[in-house]
């Protein structure tokens, strides 16, 4: 009898042990098997994320073959799980930062913020993606080094993927010299906008060229537009192309670059106009007895009187004959 049930248990434990070991032979095939048929195997990260859990389904299924036997073996399981539960927060604590670098890989890899071959900013690192691990994240910055970033800091990054753009800015500030007339400003503005306009290159609907301010030692306007690429390369040919073209524009027009400097003049002094500042005054003392000096600003009735009377566009505007 005694042998008999010593029989059974052996033989019990030993199907226990051959199910267990069959399900471990046949779990890499299978995994191999998903993997190919989604097209994983392209990315390292997925590839990473594979095993892993691979590895996570062997040791799952080692544990509830053990769990089996001790049961079989008369054991007391809840003990067995406490002390499990035990251990396990003891070693999720001392594991705490290969945890968080775990699932930041695992977040990168399904989220796909960036993937291998992306050229991205990561912080203060920027750089080529070479492989996305499970604990850290490898850029090729531009000298050539190799930085790795563990996925936990990673994850909580901002990170800008520059691959992704579908265009890229071409937007530059132009000083031109004070000595520049208005009439030189509007034709050297006009005639970028229109280079802008005829360039295939740049996305007509954003492109501007606008006067944007009196700088301490030049007349400032800026050139803003959309280059229709996507790789920097192109990008830096047909951005030294509209440069180049923006200079032929300037020397066209008769003015010149600005450049911090200082020019002294010597000439005689010819004053103020006499009669156009006696003519203000007059008007500012006409105001002041009149009870209507516009300060700190003029009355409601006179706003709602010349408001909207100025016109614009202006005088001679191309945009004014369509209104």
């Amino acid at each position: 009898m005694l042998s008999r049930l010593f029989f059974n248990r052996v033989s019990d434990t030993l199907t226990v042990i051959g199910l267990a070991w069959l399900s471990l032979f046949l779990v890499d095939p299978l995994a191999d098997r998903m993997m190919r048929r989604r097209d994983l195997t392209r990315s390292s990260g997925k590839i990473a994320l594979g095993r892993l859990l691979n590895k996570t389904i062997k040791a799952l299924l080692i544990i509830a073959g053990a769990t089996i036997i001790f049961y079989m073996a008369g054991l007391n399981l809840t003990a067995v799980l406490t002390g499990l539960g035990v251990g396990g927060i003891a070693v999720a604590f001392a594991a705490q930062k290969t945890l968080e670098n775990l699932f930041g890989g695992v977040m990168i890899i399904s989220d796909q913020p960036i993937r291998v071959g992306d050229f991205c900013r990561a912080g203060d690192f920027q750089g080529t993606v070479e492989d996305i691990g499970l604990r850290s994240t490898r850029l090729r910055t531009l000298n050539r080094t190799v930085v790795s970033v563990p996925n936990g800091q990673l994850a909580t990054m901002s990170l800008e993927n520059f691959t992704l753009r579908d265009k890229i800015l071409f937007y530059h500030k132009i000083q031109l010299r004070y000595e520049t007339s208005a009439d030189q400003l509007r034709f050297v503005i006009a005639d970028i906008r229109r280079m802008l306009y005829e360039h295939h290159k740049v996305e007509t609907a954003t492109a501007r060229v606008r006067f944007v301010g009196f700088r301490d030692s030049a007349l400032e306007f800026e050139v803003f537009g959309y280059v229709l690429e996507t790789e920097y390369t192109d990008f830096l040919a047909i951005q030294e192309d509209l440069l180049l073209r923006i200079m032929d524009v300037v020397e066209k027009s008769g003015t010149a670059f600005a450049f911090p400097s200082q020019t002294t003049y010597f000439a005689r002094d010819g004053g103020l106009d006499k009669k156009k500042a006696e003519e203000a005054t007059e008007t500012v003392d006409m105001w002041r007895k009149q009870g209507t000096l516009p300060f700190p600003d003029f009355t409601p009735e006179d706003v709602a009187d010349f408001e909207n009377r100025l016109e614009y566009p202006g005088p001679g505007s191309a945009t004014r004959k369509k209104q």
